[in-house]
C-alpha cells in the first residue's frame, strides 16, 4: 500500500503500473472510513528502521496469526495468572468484501517463551467489538475484560470477569443505557478516587443523528452500573479517550479525540464526576482517532497527544492547547495511537498504526523530543486497526502486537536483545576468553577492538571495553 487518495471520508488505494489480481473493500470499526484495496502479489510486507537501530523492535514479525478477522482492539496482560502475559484480541464486523464470517473475541495465551498463535479462548458472544480494555474491576486479583461494542445498541459494554477458574466465555455484565449508542472506545480509570476502576466510553450514532455524548459507568462495589451515571452535555462523534490527573487533585481528567466538525480536547474532573462541557480545545477540527496523555520531558507537565492528520502533541499554555510536536509520516491518519516506553530509557515514545495505508510507526523520544520522521516502520498489505505493547516472551522487554483487518489479522514482534559489545567470543557469556579475544584484536588493531569508534587504538578503547565487561550482558 503506497499511494493514498482521499475522497470525502472514503479512501481509494492504488499502485500505479501494477496488475492486480483481486480487490477488497475494508471499513473501519466505526464505519466512518472505507478503502478499496487492489491486492497484488508483488507487494510484500516489510519493515524499516531509520536514524540508527535504537528501536528494539525487529523489522519483521516473529509470530503471525493467519485468521481472516477484523481486529477492533488489542491488549496484553496476564489473563490466566500463570505469570506469562497473554494477548486479548477483539473483532468487529462490517460490510467489507470479501465477507468476514467470524467475529468472536479471542485470547491468545502466552506459553512462557512466546505467544500461542491459535486462540485458546473464544467468546460465546459474536458481536461488533470496536475496543477492549483490561483491568481488575471486581478487585479479586484477576484481570477482567471490558469490551466496547458498535452498532446502535443499549448494551454497548460487556464485562468478562476473570478468576481462578479461568475466563468465562459469557459476559457477567452487560450495560443497559437509556439511549442507544455506537461505542467506539473506552478507558478504565478511578474517576472518583475511591480505589476502584470506573469506565468511560466514547460514542457515536448513525445518520440522521450521528452524534452521542460521552458516557461514564461508575464502579459500585465491584460492578459497573448498568446505565451511565454521567454523560457529557455536548454530543459529537468521538474516536478515542484517555484519563489522567493533570491538575494534581486526585481526579483524572479526560482527553478525547473527536471526528470532523468537532475539536478534540480535555474535560476537567474536579469532583469525581467530569465537567459536563469540554474545557480545553485543540485549535483544529480534523479526522482525529486516538487520544493519549503523556509527559514527554518527564518534568511533571502533562501533554495531550491526538492521533490526527498528522498526529500532534498539545501542551496546555494558559488555558489553550497549543501544538508542541507534529509527526511527519509518509501518509497520515492513524486508527490506533499510544505512548509507551519502547526502548526502556525512562521516557515515553509514540506509536501509531494506520488504516488507510497499513503502516505502523514508532517515533522515539530522545530526551524529551520525539522524532518527527518515523524511527521504525512496518508496512503491511492489510489495513491497520490496533496495537499493543507488553512482554509476551518473559524476557523483561516490551514486545509489540499489531492488529489488522484481513487474512493476516495479528503480527507479533518480540523485542530485540540489546547488543553485548564485550562478548568478543559471541557465546553470550563474559569471561577470560573475551578478555583474551579483545587483547588479541587490540594488538592486531582490528576494528572490533575500537570501542570508542574513533579509528584509534589506545587507552580509551581499553577503558571502554572494561566498562562494558563490568556492565555485563543484558
Amino acid at each position: 500500500m503506497h499511494i493514498q487518495r482521499p475522497i470525502a471520508v472514503s479512501f481509494v488505494l492504488t499502485l500505479a503500473g501494477s496488475v492486480y489480481a483481486q480487490s477488497a473493500f475494508e471499513i473501519t470499526p466505526d464505519g466512518l472510513s472505507s478503502i478499496t484495496i487492489t491486492d497484488q502479489s508483488s507487494h510484500k510486507p516489510f519493515g524499516s528502521v531509520s536514524r540508527g537501530v535504537s528501536v528494539p523492535i525487529p523489522t519483521s514479525p516473529d509470530d503471525i496469526v493467519e485468521l481472516r478477522r477484523q481486529i477492533g482492539g488489542l491488549q496484553i496482560t496476564d489473563i490466566d495468572g500463570d505469570g506469562s502475559n497473554d494477548l486479548v484480541a477483539v473483532c468487529y464486523i462490517s460490510n467489507s468484501f470479501p465477507a468476514y464470517l467470524d467475529w468472536h473475541d479471542m485470547i491468545f495465551f502466552g506459553n512462557g517463551s512466546g505467544l500461542t498463535t491459535t486462540p485458546g479462548w473464544i467468546s460465546d458472544v459474536e458481536t461488533h467489538t470496536g475496543d477492549v480494555q483490561v483491568g481488575d474491576i471486581d478487585q479479586n486479583g484477576w484481570a477482567d475484560i471490558v469490551t466496547i461494542h458498535g452498532g446502535l445498541r443499549r448494551d454497548s459494554v460487556r464485562v468478562y470477569s476473570g478468576g481462578p477458574g479461568g475466563m468465562p466465555t459469557i459476559p457477567s455484565y452487560t450495560s443497559n443505557t437509556v439511549d442507544t449508542n455506537w461505542g467506539t472506545s473506552g478507558v478504565l480509570a478511578d474517576m472518583d478516587n475511591e480505589g476502584d476502576l470506573d469506565l468511560v466510553t466514547t460514542n457515536q450514532g448513525v445518520s440522521p443523528n450521528p452524534y452521542r455524548p460521552i458516557l461514564m459507568f461508575r464502579n459500585d462495589l465491584g460492578t459497573l452500573t448498568s446505565a451511565s451515571v454521567w454523560q457529557s452535555a455536548d454530543e459529537s462523534i468521538q474516536n478515542g479517550i484517555d484519563a489522567r490527573d493533570i491538575t494534581g487533585d486526585g481526579f483524572p481528567e479526560l482527553g478525547v479525540a473527536k471526528w470532523v466538525n468537532f475539536q478534540s480536547g480535555i474535560y476537567y474532573n474536579t469532583t469525581g464526576t467530569p465537567d459536563p462541557f469540554q474545557s480545553l480545545y485543540v485549535p483544529t477540527s480534523d479526522t482525529d482517532k486516538g487520544a493519549a496523555f503523556t509527559d514527554l520531558e518527564n518534568d511533571g507537565i502533562v501533554e495531550l497527544g491526538i492521533g490526527g492528520d498528522p498526529s500532534t502533541v498539545y501542551a496546555n499554555v494558559h488555558g489553550a492547547l497549543l501544538p508542541v510536536y507534529t509527526s511527519n509520516p509518509p501518509f497520515s491518519g492513524p486508527q490506533d495511537f499510544r505512548f509507551f516506553d519502547v526502548d526502556q530509557d525512562g521516557d515515553e515514545d509514540l506509536a501509531e498504526i494506520h488504516f488507510s495505508d497499513g503502516r505502523a510507526h514508532i517515533y522515539l523520544n530522545r530526551d524529551g523530543v520525539l522524532d518527527v520522521q518515523p524511527t521504525w516502520s512496518y508496512d503491511a498489505p492489510e489495513v491497520g486497526t490496533a496495537l499493543a505493547f507488553g512482554d509476551l516472551n518473559n524476557d523483561g522487554r516490551p514486545d509489540l502486537a499489531l492488529g489488522y483487518s484481513g487474512d493476516t489479522c495479528i503480527r507479533v514482534f518480540y523485542a530485540l536483545v540489546p547488543p553485548c559489545p564485550a562478548d568478543m567470543t559471541g557465546d553470550g557469556e563474559l569471561n577470560f576468553f573475551d578478555v583474551s579475544a579483545f587483547l588479541a584484536a587490540f594488538s592486531a588493531e582490528d576494528l572490533s577492538a575500537d570501542f570508542t569508534g574513533d579509528g584509534l587504538f589506545n587507552f580509551f578503547d581499553v577503558s571502554a571495553f572494561l566498562a562494558a565487561f563490568s556492565a555485563g550482558c543484558p
